[in-house]
């Protein structure tokens, strides 16, 4: 079922459980709970920095640059952010640029 749809159905109570990332803005939006994992039964799912090989090779000071992004952002924050792109409709890349410089990263 598309995302969307199952945290619509949860919140207008026409489901009970869904599984979601626990990252999603919707999850505080819509007062839902996240359930410990106590069987590890899902993967955990790291934010890591991707970059092209090619691109690296032009630029490596990039790798240095992306590394300080390591232990910056958690769980919370990232629901955060996510919460003012997906349920405030803010742009993706102004929100990205207010948490860097908020984390003083440019």
């Amino acid at each position: 079922m598309d995302p969307g749809l199952t945290y619509a159905a949860c919140r207008d109570s026409k489901v009970d459980v869904i599984d979601a990332f626990a990252t999603d803005g919707r999850i505080p939006a819509f007062n839902l709970k996240v359930l410990k994992d106590d069987k590890n039964f899902f993967p955990p799912y790291y934010a890591a920095p991707v970059i092209r090989e090619d691109t690296l090779k032009k630029h490596p000071e990039l790798a240095e640059v992306l590394n300080l992004l390591a232990g910056k952002l958690d769980d919370k924050q990232m629901s955060a952010l996510n919460a003012k792109v997906d349920l405030e409709k803010n742009d993706p890349q102004v929100v990205a640029r207010e948490w860097l410089k908020s984390q003083s990263l440019i």
